[in-house]
């Protein structure tokens, strides 16, 4: 009688901590030696890679722990054992995440989440100083959008503005910021981004200038359990003369705008 022994894919359960620590839990990795490996999508150095040991747990699995004091740089890191399988998602306890302010001038955000074809990733941002995006409130009788915010790294100053700057083009359109301190607001009509016609979409970045003499800052949202909130967040369209228009994220949590071509 002949028997056969199922390969079972490994599986990592993971819980995340607001300090940016992931614990992975994997069931089927293998050996006693094993190591987790994370891989930074597109990479192409030895930073780009990592390897933390599993360490039997006595139930069957094996944890990795990735210390938050571990650099990791901004991207998607997709997670493998050292036989170079991927590994697959387990339960994900992200609790931790969930309305984060810390008090820190270098924010370094990790989320761990399932990718599109089931295998497990951990998606990570690193910002100093950052913008993070709060309150989107929109105004469908002045065709606006007020979004309010909180600065990371550095703090407001004289002629602070916000900016709606076109990808894919030299286009800038800039708006006054009101706030004190770190914290921060403004409003954009929609209608300043469609002076000219849209032929086709439009995607206008935003970022802030917290002050006359200052880089800008990408404006983002990252500092919550929501790794890729494009398809999530979808906000009303607004109609102008020309277009409509409405606040989105992108697939890396940046806040934009969209304008499409009116009818």
């Amino acid at each position: 009688m002949t028997t056969s022994t199922e390969h079972k894919t490994p599986r990592a359960d993971c819980i995340a901590d607001s300090a940016g620590g992931v614990t992975f839990d994997v069931a089927g990795a293998g050996a006693p030696d094993a190591v987790l490996v994370l891989k930074r999508r597109g990479g192409k150095t030895g930073a780009d890679e990592l390897r933390l040991p599993l360490t039997p747990s006595g139930d069957g699995t094996s944890r990795a722990v990735l210390p938050s004091t571990v650099e990791l740089a901004e991207g998607r890191w997709d997670a493998y054992t050292d036989q170079g399988e991927a590994l697959e998602p387990g339960i994900r306890d992200l609790r931790a995440l969930v309305d984060r302010a810390p008090d820190l001038d270098r924010i370094a955000v990790r989320i761990p989440y399932p990718t599109a074809d089931g295998r497990l990733a951990v998606r990570c941002w690193v910002r100093a100083p950052h913008a993070e995006a709060g309150d989107i409130v929109l105004a469908a009788e002045q065709g606006a959008m007020t979004v309010q915010g909180q600065l990371y790294g550095v703090e407001l100053g004289e002629g602070a503005v916000a900016e709606a700057r076109l990808r894919s083009g030299d286009r800038v359109h800039q708006v006054p910021v009101t706030g004190e301190g770190r914290a921060f607001g403004f409003t954009l009509p929609y209608q300043a981004l469609a002076e000219q016609p849209v032929g086709k979409e439009q995607l206008w970045e935003l970022w802030l200038r917290p002050a006359a003499d200052a880089a800008g800052i990408k404006i983002s949202r990252i500092l919550d359990d929501v790794w890729d909130r494009k398809s999530i967040f979808v906000y009303p369209k607004h109609t102008t003369d020309t277009c409509r228009a409405a606040p989105c994220y992108t697939g890396d949590n940046d806040l934009c705008v969209r304008l499409t071509k009116a009818g």
